[in-house]
Formats: C-alpha cells, structure tokens, sequence
C-alpha cells in the first residue's frame, strides 16, 4: 500500500482529540469521538492488507505492529501501580491486567461501569479500544469470506450493526459503548471505502478531493459537537447521530482523499507527524495522567489542579511516546522473534499480580489494610452482571433465593443508598421466608428514572405485597413518594421509607487513612446536623396519612451523640462519604427485622 498523507494526518487529529479530552482540557467534552476515527481508519486499513491466502502472515505483522508496545505499557503500569497505589486500588488493576492480557479490556469494563464513571481506578482504560481492534481482526477472515460469497452481505451487516447498535443505546449505553458487535459498523464503513477506492470507483478525480475536506472541516468541529455519553438516546448519545456523523466524515477523507493544497499547510505536517507517533501517544498518555494524579480512594483522576502539571504531563506524554516508539513500537515490529519478549511479558504480568499482593500485605500494617478492605466491603451492583446480561430489559430482579410460597412479597426501591442496605435487608427478609425484588434503575422515581406509575404497573407484575423506599439525602421529591404511595394505596400494596443514612462531607476511609498516616483529624457528625440535612425530606413524608404507610427511622443506630465511621475495630462502616458498606449496613439489621415483622403482621 502506498504512504498516504491524509490517514496520518487523520491519526494526529484523533490522538490529539483523546489525548486533550483526557486530560480534560476546557472545549474538548467530546475528544473521545477521535477513537471513532481510529476504527474507521482500522476497517479501511485492513481490507487493503488483508489477503486471505496469506492469514498467517497477516496476523503475524498485526502481532508485531501492535503488542509488543501494548504489552510493554501493561507492564509498566502494573509494576508502578504495586509500588505507588493502595491494595484496593492495585486489586483492580490485576483484573485489568489479565483482561487487557487476552484482549479483553472491553469486556472487562463491561462488566463495570460506564466508561465516562470515574469512581473506579481504571489506569488501563483506554484499552478497551484495543480490544474491540483485536477482536475486529480476529473476525475479519470470516467477514471477508461471507463478503465474497454471499452479495449484498456486507450492507446487511453494517446496517444491522448499526441499528442494533442505536437500538441497544436506548437500553444500555455502555454495552452499545464497548462491544463490538455495536461498533462493527464503523469498521465497515472504512472496510467499504477501500474496497471501493481499490477497485478505482473513488479517489482518482483530483477535483473530487475536495470533498475530503468537508470531512475533515467535521472532524476539526468535533469539539463543538454535544454528545452526552450516558444519555440513552442515540440523538444525544454514543455511540450515536454524533458517532455516524464523524465516521461518514472519516469515510469522506478515506474515499477522496485531501487536495495537495491542504496536505501541504504547516499544520497538516504538524498533524502528520503526531499520526505517525499516535499510536504510542494513545497507548503511554492514559496511565501517565492517571498515576501522575493519583490519590488513594478517588478512583480516575484526570483533572489537573495547576497549570504546572498539565505542562509536566504534557511534556512527559511527548518525551515518554518518543521514546516508545523509538525503542519499542518501531524496532520490534520489524523483528522476527518478537514473540519471546511477549511471552515473557505474559509470564511477569501472570506473576507480579499475586506477588505484588503479597509484597503490599506484607509491608502495609494491620489497621491500614482494613481501611482498604472498605472497597470490597460491599456487594455485587444493583441486580448482578449475570441477571443484567440474561434479561437486560428489567425493570426489577429477585435478589432472594427463589422460594416456593413466600409469606409476602417486597420490593426494595431506591438509588445507590439503597443498594448499600440491599444484601442485608434481603438476608433479614429471606430468613422469614419472604421475597425481595430490587428495581434495576440507580434513579428510580428520579429524574429520568422509573416513574411511579411503572413503578405500580411492575410491583403488580410481580404480585408485591409491600414497597420499601430508601433513599440518599435529598435525592428524592417527597411528592413523587406522596404519589407513588397514593397509587400503591389503590392497588392495596402497602409501602414504607426507611430515613437516610447519616452522610458526611469527607471520604470516610480516605479520612481514616489520612488520621492513620498523616495525623489529620477526623470529620465528626452528629444527630443535628442529620436533621438539618433531612429537614425537608422529614417535613415532606410526615404529610403523607395513607393507612398503609410508614416511616423507619435509622440515624440512632449510626448515631449515638456523634455518628460512628468505624467499628471497634477499625473497619469503615462506609466506602465513600454516604455509602454503607457491608459492615456499615449490619448495623440497621433492627431496623430491617421491624420492618419484616410488620410485613407478615399485615398478612395476618
């Protein structure tokens, strides 16, 4: 294949777009469109270099093209994180380890949160674009042979690809986000223009390449573009409108190509000369900000707090990426016996995970380890990945073993506070032999969540006898409840709020680890400043007189004259400033076992 100016210079503009989004440069909110560009580029790239008689080959100069940098960046990371981050921290790190081993990153982050969450500390990332590249490659002996054997096959893949994936934004946006059988089209887009401009039908009219540039004026207004990565729409969403939009943009570059004119401005030598270090950029620049600004319990930190860091990360993103592709990226992927450092790389990165956890409990005392033990304090999210994958549509799970002839039937709804209290109010319910559902939603009866009359119409569904409410301080409109309890009231559903948690303005196990480490004193609440905070809340449910109705009361367990934040032991009764962990929500088992007494007592 000829050197081609244009894809470089695409290659600059889309690793300068995820590189300032990332480092989240004011005017850059929508820079991770720039990896829309990559896999465009990718299905262009190979369908001209792929040759089916020679599959081995092929994989062979992929291998030596893209892993000895990409396993080079696992290591390091891994290695530096064991010497510089927490053991809850560095937990998830190993896990992210061994997906990005097997080319699985995406799936890995799937199976987590959505890619825009931060709360998580996820260094490796970026690596979920690899992944689905990966997988791509792996799929495309199939693609090309279904292409040539069946006509019209290949507009029937992009086009489902691309509706189901427009379709499953609606439903679950970081499914359509990370999974290839949803990006699958933007490969192909690139796919269909090489073999078209292969076959001569696009890029021979020199006047013709100034469509070119209408695609790339797109490209370069890819920060003015509004996209909103956890909207469940694909007018607003992504992948989306804005993710079709800058691929056909890609497509127009890739298929006509740039006038000589425009491929010779300084900037486009500028551009040019950043494709051609892209992929090392892309690989060094994520873990580089997020170790640089690391803090311990603040999951992905990518904003900088000065000027004189973003400079420094700027300026070791340059030298670091030079110095990948100079020593690593270019040398070895001309060697032939590239696999033996790869393997090597496997086996320490199979080896350092458990070691590394070894070394940081062996050099970390007692009482700091249960501070980091508050991370994993707590139970699987919301209704579990395996009930999510198998009906992704819910709108409530059965979160109790299932039961033949449960006395009643409860379903537990709320945000994430009420996930916190979820195991041990189910473990509480089913030792009565009582069933619990737990609404899938994180903002049920909230702003763009359930509303109450699904709310009624799938506790009907499911036959519930009684609704649980629990909520995090003012995250929830009294009226809503008001209403929803007038609709339950009608259906002869009983319903009943169990009171906030206390909340506290810090960090709790960060606080306790700063007392530990640094001295620094600890926060303190106490039952006032509980009543001040829920002071509305408190006013607002006391209006509702349904029959059926009532109120549990929690702050006393949590609050003697001040609030506890630990117990005797020194394990955090929360993982962040409001969020019971386990150990947290044993506390509130009382108050759980009224409330399963007077449940059974209404069926009485």
């Amino acid at each position: 294949m000829e050197y081609r100016k244009d894809i470089q210079i695409l290659r600059g503009i889309s690793v300068l777009l995820v590189v300032l989004f990332h480092l989240e440069i004011g005017g850059f909110k929508s820079g991770f469109l720039g990896v829309d560009v990559f896999f465009v580029i990718s299905g262009y790239l190979m369908a001209i270099l792929y040759n089916p008689e020679r599959k081995w080959e092929f994989f062979v100069k992929r291998a030596r093209r893209l892993l000895p940098a990409y396993f080079a960046i696992i290591v390091v990371t891994l290695l530096a994180c064991m010497l510089i981050t927490t053991p809850n921290d560095y937990d998830s790190v190993i896990k992210q380890t061994l997906f990005a081993t097997f080319f699985t990153s995406n799936i890995g982050y799937w199976t987590e949160n959505s890619y825009f969450s931060k709360s998580a500390f996820n260094p490796l990332l970026h690596l979920w674009s690899l992944g689905v590249e990966i997988q791509f490659y792996l799929l495309l002996p199939f693609l090309y042979w279904l292409f040539s054997k069946i006509r019209g096959s290949y507009f029937v893949v992009l086009l489902v690809s691309l509706a189901a994936c427009f379709y499953v934004v609606e439903v679950s946006p970081k499914t359509a986000f990370f999974m290839l059988p949803f990006r699958l089209w933007e490969f192909l887009l690139g796919y269909g223009i090489a073999k078209l401009v292969f076959h001569g039908t696009l890029g021979k009219n020199e006047a013709m390449r100034w469509l070119g540039v209408a695609g790339l004026i797109l490209l370069l207004a890819i920060p003015m573009i509004k996209v909103d990565g956890n909207a469940v729409n694909f007018i607003q969403g992504h992948p989306g409108l804005s993710a079709l939009s800058v691929c056909l943009a890609t497509a127009l570059i890739l298929g006509f190509g740039l006038p000589p004119v425009v491929e010779n401005l300084r900037i486009a030598g500028w551009l040019e000369k950043l494709g051609q270090y892209s992929y090392s950029i892309y690989l060094i620049h994520f873990p580089l900000i997020v170790l640089f600004l690391y803090k311990p319990f603040s999951g992905t930190v990518l904003h900088a707090e000065t000027y004189w860091q973003t400079a420094v990360l700027v300026g070791s993103i340059i030298i670091l990426s030079k110095a990948l592709y100079t020593f690593i990226e270019n040398p070895l992927r001309l060697k032939p016996n590239f696999q033996h450092g790869l393997i090597l790389c496997c086996i320490v990165i199979l080896i350092s995970g458990p070691l590394g956890t070894v070394f940081q409990i062996m050099t970390i005392p007692e009482k700091e380890m249960l501070i980091y033990k508050a991370w994993t304090d707590r139970s699987e999210y919301r209704c579990g990945k395996i009930k999510r994958i198998l009906d992704p549509s819910a709108i409530s799970c059965e979160i109790t073993e299932p039961l033949d002839k449960p006395h009643r039937r409860i379903m537990l709804v709320g945000n994430s506070h009420a996930d916190s209290i979820k195991d041990t109010f189910k473990s509480v319910a089913q030792a009565r032999n009582l069933s619990v559902r737990f609404v899938v939603s994180n903002s049920p009866l909230m702003v763009n969540g359930i509303t109450p009359e699904n709310l009624i119409k799938e506790a009907k569904l499911h036959q519930i006898d009684t609704l649980i409410f629990h909520y995090a301080p003012g995250s929830v409109d009294p009226s809503i409840i008001r209403e929803t309890v007038s609709l339950a009231d009608a259906q002869n559903i009983s319903s009943a709020f169990i009171m906030p948690v206390p909340v506290w303005r810090d960090h709790i196990p960060m606080a306790l680890w700063k007392h530990l480490k640094l001295n620094d004193p600890l926060p303190s609440a106490n039952l006032i400043d509980y009543q001040t905070l829920n002071q509305g809340l408190i006013q607002g449910l006391a209006a509702i007189t349904n029959k059926k109705w009532k109120i549990y009361q929690v702050a006393n367990y949590l609050c003697a004259n001040d609030c506890k934040m630990s117990d005797a032991s020194g394990k955090p009764l929360y993982f962040d400033s409001g969020h019971l962990t386990l150990t947290g929500s044993e506390y509130l088992r009382k108050v759980f076992e009224q409330i399963v007494e007077d449940v059974i007592d209404l069926a009485k």
